[in-house]
């Protein structure tokens, strides 16, 4: 058996979104799953997927609905490695015995700021950090970020503990230059990544010299209830700038390929000097120069490859490259030779390949943060449980109602099916007796007849003629007979599917009681259990205002010893 064939190892990536295959969007977490898996599998390992339900395609990776059912897929294919593209996912996939690699290929926490969860995200990175074997960064400053926050979570930090893996730059299309400048920005406007005041300069810029203009494409997720910012809300209207929206991956990078050069000024933050974004390499790998800002990683790589124009006013930097043809072919150049040096898959992947062949499950030692970030984790998990119970609680009232209304409308349809038959039976008696008053009254007609007919011989050919008449309106009166007997009989039948109606109805009312009577248990279960829950959260609630008394008595202790060691060393009793 050879080396390669030993070192073959079945491994599972967990990611959410879209990969960017059939001509669809790509989110950046999908993009980094994807390439992960593509260089596992040119190395040769057995390489399996799975992202979310909501994330399925046709012919995509299987899907998984829930902690539970993620696990269970885990159980199925029973990995030797498992790959966490999604932090948030890395909890479930704790405790299996299988070595674990988190990706935290962006800043998260600085993220979150930006968005108001600084706190929510700060227990999901630790307990994402708690349950990791092993880390990835984007680059070297992210590495920087996350390690203290490592040791925090019981890392041992003297030991191999994580690697960069920088973001994949594409192999983009041919390179091929617009006739007019055309400049671009690519990706999610997030809340944390401000464009609008470099756009509105930019705009203002190529107004004033009447040439080149400007496409955004992108703008809000595609995946998700995140919003971002609204560029065209926030920027004047203009000729010289347009707005693509969102386009297939493959589109986008055919796009870029065929413009000048790519915008990526924003508003400085603390996330834009942490993250290295996918667009960045996007552009890179379609040989698109950059115009940028001089604070974010990959500035330092820019500006010694001569891959774009870093610092300075936007306006110098269109101007740069307005004027002059070559200075844009060189830097195109420059973009394209950058993302083959140090972005493609071969030297991106390379760390990650290393640790698979030796990858193991750490040793993991309890921190104080590690406690209360396990505390926090239970109390939001039994929140949201408890939030999950209330929909739940709500939803089956909801249904109870609509049964409830349902069975009122039918009880409301029998009362009315049931006076229709009433009115129909009025009907027939009705019928019955204009019958019997006709026979009446033609027969004493017939008799006046006849007694006119004896007592008046000179008048016996007007009662013949009159006898004729009567004889007339009797045969019209017994096809009115047979019209009206026509009648009752319809009207019979209609009372006869009337009455099959109200049966029906009355059956659908028995049906619907004993649904009615089937939930009543369940709703109560659902409040039995949305009091536990209650109950559960009010007991984490006491934990973690233990752990936090703990923590304050710990604090205090420490200020003593301080005290004590300040008063030692005062005394001259005390040296380092």
């Amino acid at each position: 058996m050879s080396g390669a064939e030993k070192s073959r190892k079945r491994i599972l990536v967990v990611f959410h979104g879209w990969p960017p295959t059939d001509g669809r969007p790509a989110s950046g977490g999908a993009l980094r799953a994807w390439y992960h898996v593509e260089a596992l599998r040119d190395a040769g390992h057995d390489v399996h997927a799975v992202t979310r339900d909501q994330d399925a395609i046709p012919d995509g990776p299987p899907t998984f609905s829930s902690p539970g059912s993620l696990q269970a897929h885990v159980r199925a294919v029973e990995p030797e490695v498992l790959i966490c593209v999604q932090p948030e996912e890395a909890p479930n996939l704790a405790g299996l015995g299988i070595p674990l690699c988190v990706d935290l290929y962006a800043p998260r926490l600085l993220e979150a700021q930006f968005q108001d969860r600084t706190g929510e995200e700060a227990v999901r990175t630790m307990e994402a950090l708690r349950a990791a074997d092993f880390v990835l960064f984007s680059n070297p400053r992210q590495r920087y970020f996350y390690m203290g926050l490592m040791a925090l979570a019981g890392f041992d930090l003297r030991e191999e503990a994580g690697a960069v893996v920088p973001l994949v730059a594409p192999q983009g299309p041919r390179r091929a230059y617009p006739t007019e400048p055309v400049f671009v920005m690519g990706g999610v406007s997030w809340p944390w990544q401000d464009p609008v005041e470099g756009l509105r300069r930019s705009v203002a810029h190529l107004e004033k010299r009447g040439v080149g203009r400007i496409v955004v494409y992108g703008g809000q997720p595609v995946i998700g209830d995140d919003e971002g910012i609204d560029l065209k809300q926030s920027l004047p209207e203009s000729e010289r700038l347009s707005f693509a929206g969102v386009v297939p991956y493959d589109e986008l990078l055919a796009a870029y390929a065929k413009s000048t050069a790519a915008l990526d000024v924003m508003a400085p933050s603390p996330e834009r000097e942490v993250a290295l974004a996918f667009r960045h390499v996007d552009y890179l790998g379609c040989g698109l120069p950059l115009i940028t800002g001089p604070f974010h990683p990959l500035a330092p790589a820019i500006d010694t490859r001569g891959a774009g124009v870093v610092g300075g006013d936007v306006e110098s930097a269109l101007d740069h490259f307005l004027d002059d043809a070559d200075a844009v072919r060189i830097a195109s150049k420059a973009a394209r030779s950058l993302a083959r040096d140090v972005f493609s898959p071969a030297v991106c992947e390379s760390p990650l390949l290393n640790w698979v062949e030796r990858a193991s499950v750490r040793s993991r030692e309890s921190t104080p943060i590690g406690r209360w970030s396990e505390a926090q984790a239970d109390a939001i998990a039994a929140k949201a449980e408890a939030l999950s119970m209330s929909e739940r609680l709500e939803r089956f009232q909801g249904e109870v109602e609509r049964k409830r209304g349902e069975t009122d409308a039918l009880v409301l349809q029998v009362r009315q099916l049931t006076q229709v038959a009433d009115t129909l039976s009025g009907a027939i008696g009705e019928v019955a007796g204009y019958r019997r008053e006709a026979i009446r009254v033609l027969g004493a007609q017939a008799e006046e007849a006849r007694s006119g007919q004896i007592g008046m011989v000179e008048a016996l050919a007007e009662a013949r003629a009159d006898a004729e008449k009567k004889a007339g309106e009797l045969r019209a009166a017994a096809e009115v007979q047979a019209r009206l007997q026509a009648d009752v009989d319809r009207l019979r039948e209609e009372v006869t599917l009337a009455r099959e109606d109200i049966a029906k109805k009355s059956a659908e009312i028995v049906a619907q009681e004993a649904e009615r009577t089937r939930l009543e248990p369940e709703l109560e279960q659902a409040r039995e259990e949305v009091v536990f829950a209650r109950e559960d959260i009010a007991k984490k609630n006491a934990e973690l205002s233990a752990l936090e008394s703990e923590q304050r008595r710990l604090e205090n202790d420490l200020i003593h010893a301080r005290q004590e060691i300040e008063s030692l060393r005062n005394r001259g009793l005390f040296r380092r």
